[in-house]
């Protein structure tokens, strides 16, 4: 196992002062990340951060579209996604992020085993191996931001 050392040690990530929001690493270890679109993960950030101590949040369905730049319907979809893999409750205006425990699932047989994305977009992100990390970077290029 290769020796790790702080690359930047004077910008060594702590927790925050305030707030709650964490990411379980049991999302790659079991296998969410994988199945999940790159929607879905973005909404599931933005709840991880929005979130109060219990996983609680109110977002709007416009305030999150407008945050991410998603269509109304593309949120719709990406929040089933979620419900489906267990990762998230909702009833409106509510949503709470929910603990993992075990697999991930799909609990709504209406729901595709496989992440709602579009064919084109799995073929170009599967043709081209585009790891998560280089999909955030697309969109956020997409969106003018520029990544860390």
């Amino acid at each position: 196992m290769p020796i790790k050392r702080l690359i930047d040690p004077r910008r060594m990530r702590k927790a925050p002062p305030r707030g709650f929001g964490w990411i379980d690493h049991r999302l790659l270890r079991e296998g969410y990340i994988s199945r999940c679109s790159s929607q879905a993960l973005a909404v599931y950030v933005l709840l991880v951060c929005a979130s109060d101590a219990q996983g609680l949040s109110y977002y709007s369905d416009a305030r999150m579209a407008q945050l991410l730049t998603l269509e109304p319907a593309m949120l719709s979809q990406a929040r089933r996604e979620l419900i489906g893999l267990r990762l998230i409750a909702y009833q409106k205006p509510l949503y709470q992020l929910l603990s993992l425990e075990g697999e991930p699932t799909v609990c709504n047989s209406r729901l595709p085993q496989q992440p709602l994305v579009s064919s084109e977009s799995r073929s170009a992100s599967v043709s081209s191996g585009l790891s998560l990390k280089a999909m955030v970077e697309s969109l956020l290029q997409k969106k003018g931001g520029t990544p860390e």
